[in-house]
Order: structure tokens, then sequence, then C-alpha cells
């Protein structure tokens, strides 16, 4: 495109983005401004109240080089958290296990000793025992006594566990947990919990005991008749009884949190003037958390001591809140008048603003780093609005919104200029989204430049090298990171503010989108004259910098509705018949109209993006269907009731764009080009004005914007396209005149 050109069409679009202040007024005065207006009430309302999170947040952060001593404002108490944390768990460790008593080894052993027979063949008794055994085997009466006896030796077994008398751990715990020197007493909880936690030293338990002194806590309790058998029920009882006691993690979570609760807190007294964390030092955990402390006791003392300031303080920041809100809402009035006539997008955008804000307010309250969640936000909001709207809006909108998270955090100039130069190169770069990985780009260039900016600040403030190097990673980190953010979440943008990016275009310009698929196999006419439509529009638009996607896509689609009667329409009438020389002329009218019609109810069924219906809908206008107009006007015999060619209009409306305007002159160019015998370069050139000027005489441009010098680029970049398309070719010689000796022929076809 020549220079002077491109300046004029330049000039023409300041022109147009110019403030009118009569536009303005009226942007103010329109249905939904008082909406929006009430939402950036509401957003600095909000914005206020975030604000006051600011009391919470601490002067510096883990990591942070400082240069000076930071000293304590106001006395306050010191709270040596990991000490106690120390002396807690220590306390933990030596609490006392909790073991509950448990009664199936005492029934197990009963059934065991109470089978005569197989206990009798034990290779463990002596041969006394065995014909004892054998012997009361013979008598039902001293089967009996000998039952009697053996259930009051169990129940002895009970008691003496329920006394802490007999304890028998699992052999993993008496290997680990009773060899623990610390470890001197066992809570055990008896049978009955009435009765209480019972203390038992390890060293009067069943698993300490020598084989002498478990025999006799395992001795039956005396009897004449089976005194023989005593000792050899107390070994087998010792070798068969399992576990007695099995280590309950309720109670003994219980003893731990009790021993816990029980250490005292370490606090330290700390005065005014106390430096907290000394000069050319780093911030570490510990001295934040004691910063953290003494952020609380400063904003404690300034309620209650030093009250009016503390409230002016507030006041003064709401006041700031207030004007950068006050300018956000003129920025959208001068550059984007659409948000402030709509409250819905209002809405949006105030919504979108208070809660990155309130990331970055959360995020100076805790320990993460804050050029990471501090600065991410803000970069959110400028790719968010870079996409949804234009480049300018959304720097001006991001650097603000940068404004208000440096204010809210209490940073300094450093800290705004990295969110400030990222803002501008993030809003640079988001020209056009065609591919995935366009945003992790910008994303990561923008985050080159946060990281040579964050170097800079450092530098000059004298930071040491681990720190500049640790600062560059967090900001480089935050803006990669917002890139993958908005690639996940790009579809949400989309539908949230109703808009449609060139990735979703290029989607929908894929062969095999099912709509594109039934055109190509119901109307292989029509799609044909849609893919040449596309390539004229796409240069045009090119050509005057218009949206060049779009006018391809919606070419694709613009007769889309032709698809329910495509035998009506000459480029499908393959056999030739004409299916319109038994119609009336109005009902002809009917089909050709009702494509338009047809083809934007197609675009809702098959979810089309929103920005096709109007190319679909505005790319025949309000012209004049000449054909059936005249076929109309011959077959009207009566001189008293002429035919109007009002009647013969499409319904429009007329294109409200360049991109439709386009696609009109792309639409019509194409049909007549494609019927011409032999289109050479002056017939082309001579038809594409004339057209053109039949739909600009007719008015079909008006609403479109497009000036006189926009329209004859269009023409010249139509001319050339189908120049390209209808070039000449060589005619090939057949097989006949080949055979006959004949040479081929140089035509031009």
């Amino acid at each position: 495109m020549p220079q002077s050109t491109k300046s004029k069409s330049r000039r023409a679009e300041i022109r147009r983005n110019r403030p009118d202040l009569g536009l303005l007024w009226q942007s103010l005065r329109a249905p939904g401004a008082m909406g929006s207006l009430l939402a950036l009430l509401a957003f600095w309302l909000a914005a206020s109240g975030m604000s006051l999170l600011r009391d919470r947040v601490v002067r510096y952060r883990p990591g942070e080089y400082v240069h000076h001593d930071v000293s304590a404002r106001v006395r306050f108490d010191s709270h040596n958290i990991e000490r106690e944390n120390e002396l807690k768990q220590r306390a933990r460790e030596n609490a006392p296990r909790v073991y509950r008593r448990v009664d199936a080894p005492f029934v197990e052993l009963e059934q065991k000793l109470l089978r005569l027979e197989p206990l009798s063949r034990d290779p463990r008794l002596s041969g006394a025992g065995v014909d004892l055994l054998k012997s009361i085997l013979g008598n039902s009466t001293r089967v009996e006594r000998y039952t009697k006896w053996i259930r009051s030796y169990i129940d002895g077994l009970r008691a003496a566990a329920d006394g802490g008398k007999l304890v028998l751990l699992p052999k993993e715990e008496r290997e680990s947990y009773l060899q623990v020197p610390d470890r001197k007493f066992l809570c055990i909880q008896p049978s009955n919990p009435a009765a209480g936690l019972l203390s038992v030293e390890i060293e009067d338990t069943f698993t300490k005991l020598s084989q002498k002194a478990q025999t006799e806590l395992l001795l039956p309790p005396a009897n004449a008749e089976f005194a023989k058998l005593r000792p050899e029920i107390a070994l087998l009882a010792g070798a068969e009884l399992q576990p007695t006691h099995l280590l309950s993690p309720e109670l003994t979570a219980e003893q731990q949190n009790q021993a816990a609760a029980r250490v005292r807190p370490e606090v330290w007294r700390i005065v005014e003037n106390t430096v907290l964390v000394p000069k050319n030092s780093v911030v570490s955990t510990d001295r934040w958390k004691r910063l953290a402390e003494e952020q609380r006791a400063y904003i404690d003392h300034m309620r209650s001591q030093r009250r009016a300031e503390y409230i002016l303080d507030h006041i003064g920041m709401s006041g700031v809140l207030l004007l950068l809100t006050a300018a956000i809402a003129a920025y959208a009035l001068v550059y984007q008048p659409r948000i402030i006539q709509n409250y819905v997008r209002a809405i949006g955008l105030a919504g979108l603003l208070a809660a990155m804000l309130l990331i970055a307010e959360l995020a100076g309250m805790g320990t993460v780093p804050i050029l990471v969640f501090g600065v991410a936000p803000s970069l959110l909001v400028a790719m968010i609005l870079a996409i949804a709207y234009d480049q300018r809006f959304a720097m001006g909108v991001a650097s603000l919104h940068g404004l208000l998270v440096t204010a809210t955090l209490g940073e300094g100039v450093a800290f705004y200029l990295i969110i400030w130069l990222g803002v501008l190169t993030c809003c640079f770069l988001l020209d056009d989204v065609r591919t995935r990985s366009k945003l992790v780009e910008v994303g990561a260039i923008t985050g080159g430049v946060m990281m040579a900016t964050t170097a800079a600040t450092g530098f000059v403030a004298g930071d040491p090298l681990t720190t500049i190097g640790q600062n560059c990673l967090y900001s480089g980190a935050a803006a990669v990171g917002v890139g993958f953010v908005v690639l996940g979440i790009l579809p949400f943008i989309e539908r949230t503010f109703k808009i449609t990016t060139s990735m979703t275009l290029l989607e929908f310009a894929d062969v095999n989108q099912p709509l594109l698929r039934r055109l190509s196999m119901e109307a292989p006419g029509t799609y044909n004259h849609s893919l040449q439509v596309a390539t004229l529009a796409e240069a045009a638009a090119e050509a005057i910098g218009a949206n060049g996607l779009l006018c391809r896509v919606g070419s694709y689609y613009h007769d889309i509705g032709k698809v329910n009667k495509s035998d009506y329409f000459c480029e499908n009438q393959l056999d030739g018949q004409n299916r319109h020389i038994n119609l009336n002329p109005s009902m002809s009218l009917l089909i050709i109209l009702g494509h338009v019609k047809d083809g934007v109810e197609m675009s809702r069924e098959y979810r089309l993006p929103s920005v096709l219906q109007p190319l679909i809908q505005e790319h025949h206008g309000t012209t004049l269907v000449e054909y059936f107009y005249h076929e109309a006007r011959r077959q009207n015999d009566s001189e008293e009731e002429q035919v109007s060619d009002v009647q013969y209009r499409y319904p429009g409306p007329k294109p409200r764009s360049r991109e439709s305007a386009i696609v009109m002159i792309a639409d019509i160019v194409e049909s007549a080009a494609r019927a011409m015998v032999e289109p050479t370069a002056n017939r082309i050139e001579t038809l594409v004005h004339e057209l053109t000027m039949r739909r600009l005489m007719d008015g079909q441009f008006e609403d479109s914007e497009m000036t006189f010098a926009e329209l004859e680029l269009v023409e010249k970049s139509m001319v050339k396209t189908l120049l390209g398309i209808y070039h000449g070719r060589l005619t090939y010689p057949s097989t006949a005149a080949t055979t006959n000796g004949t040479g081929p022929e140089k035509k031009t076809a």
C-alpha cells in the first residue's frame, strides 16, 4: 500500500476515534448508563473495603533486602513460635500411649483349653498331664468340673488384665516403643470405661517378667483334683495367649494433645525502636513473623490511641481509590462508550478489576512472592481486555489497575514500573490471537521485559545479586504464568465478553466443520462460490486494514441458507433445469429472500460465533432482486398497477461494518465474473467498478463507515484477485489432434 494511502487511512482512523463531547453526553444518557455507573460505584466501595486489608500487609516481604534498620514502632509481645512448636512436639513424643484391653485373646485361649481331645495330644504336655486329661475325657462329671475350673481361670486372667497386672502387647510394640527410656509408663484402658486410665510400669508388665514370674502370674487357681494340670495350663497359656492390649489411636492422640496444651508459650517483650531487621540484610521467615506481630500491634495501637489519624488515613486512601475509579470510568467513556451504554459489560469489567485487586491484596497479606501474585493480576487484566476490546483500552485500564494495586499494597515506584512495562509489552503484542502459542509467546516476551526492569530497579536500589536474581525469576514467572492462565480461560473470556478471537474463527474455517461439510455435500456450487468469495474478501480487507480473517470465515458461511433449497439457485442446478420456470416471480422472490433468514437461523442452530451473523444477514443489504423484479414487470400487463421495486428488495439491514460491505461486493463481483464469457483484464476492471458503483449509488454503504479511498482500494484488490483466478491458460491438445499430426495451439481461455 502506498505511504500516502496509509497516512490518509490513519488520519481517518484518528478522526473516527477522536473524543466528541456531544457523543460522550449521549453515551451518559443511554438507558444502561445508570446501571454502569452503579457498577463502577460498587467497584469503588469494594476497593475501599479491600483497602482495609492493608492493615494486615507487612511492610517487608520474606527474601526482601533492606538497606536500613527496621525498628519496632510500638511495644509488643513476640511469641517464639519455633521454640513453642519444638516443645509441643517433644511433649507429644513423651505423652503416654493409650492401650485398650481386648477380650478376643481370652476367648481364644478358653476355647483351646476346653477342647480336651486335641489338648491331650499337645506335645508340650508331660505324660502325667496327658494321662489326667484322658481320664477326664471318660467322665462327664469331671468334664463339667474341669470346664468350670478353666472358666474361673480365664475370668481371673481378665481381672488381672483389667487391673494392669497382665499386659501383653504386640511384638512390634515390645521391640520399639517399650525400649524408649523416656517412656516409662503406659496408660491402659480397662474393659470398663468408667474405671478410667491406669498407669502401669513397664517393668511390671507381662512382657518384661521372667519365665518363673510369668508362670506364677498365669497359674490357674488351686484345685486338688486338677493340681497336676496347673503348671501345664500355665505353660500353654504363656505360649498361646495373644496380645491382651492394643493401641488406641484416638485415646493416644487425646493424650498427646493434652500434653501439648500444657506447654507454656515463650513470650518476649519487645519495646519501641528495637531493631527487628538490621540494615543490609535479608528478611528471613523468622524476622517476617516478628514483623507481622509488630504490624498487628501497631494497628491495634492506632485504633485505640490514635483513632482520628487512623480514620483519616483510610479516608485518604478511599479518596485515592475514588479518583482512580473515576479515571477508569472516564477512560471507558471516551474509548469504549459501549461499556457505559451496556451495564452488563460494565458489571463484567468492574467484577474483573475487583477480583484481580482482591487477589493482589490477599497475596500482600501472606508470604507468597509479591512479584508473582501482586504483579500477575494487573497483567491478567491487560491480556483479557486486549483480547475482549482493543490494545489502547487494555493498556489504559490495566495501567490504572496497577496503580490501584501499588497504592493498596503500599509498594513503591519500582514495583509499579515493573507492572506498567509488563502491561505495555503484553498489550502491544496482543494485536491478534490466531494460535494457541501466541499467548504463551506474549507471556514469555513480557516476562523478559519485566525481568530486565526488575534487574534495573534492583541495581538502582543497590540490592545484592542473589536478591536481584530471585526477584527477576519471580517477575518472569508471573508473566509466563499469566500467559498460560489466559490460554486456559480463553473460552470463558469469549463467552463472558461475547467476543470471538481469531483462534476461534480459524477453528470455524476448518472444512470439517459440520455446516461446511453439509454445504459442500448438498450445495456444491454454493460451496465453491463461497470459497472464491472468501479469497476476494480476505485480500480486499487486508488492503484497507480491516479484519481479513473475519471476511474469509464470514464468506464461507454467508450463503449457508441456500442449503434448504439448493436446487433453486443457479450455481447448484447441475442438470441445467431452471426450477423457477413454472413459478410466479413473487414465489421465486420468497425463495431467494428466504436464504438470508434461513442462514441466520442455521448459524444459531449450529452455534456459529455471533460475529458471523451480521455478515450472513447483511451481505445483500437492501439490494434489489433484479431478475425477478424485471420478470414481474414483464408479466404485469396492467399499466394501472405497477410493480414496486420496494417489494423486490432484500429486507436488510444494510452493511454496518467494512467487513460486511466487503463481503457484499465480493459476493456480487464473483457471481458476475463467473458468468463472463471471456474475462479479460479490462472487462474485469470495468465489471468490478460498475457493480461497486451501483451498490454505492444504491446507498448500501451508508452505515459501513467505509471511505471512498478504501472503496477504491477494495476495487483494485478484487480486480487483482480475479485476474489471478481467471488468468490465461494453455489449451492442451486432444488425442485426435495429436494423432493427425497437429500440434498444440496456444489459446487464452
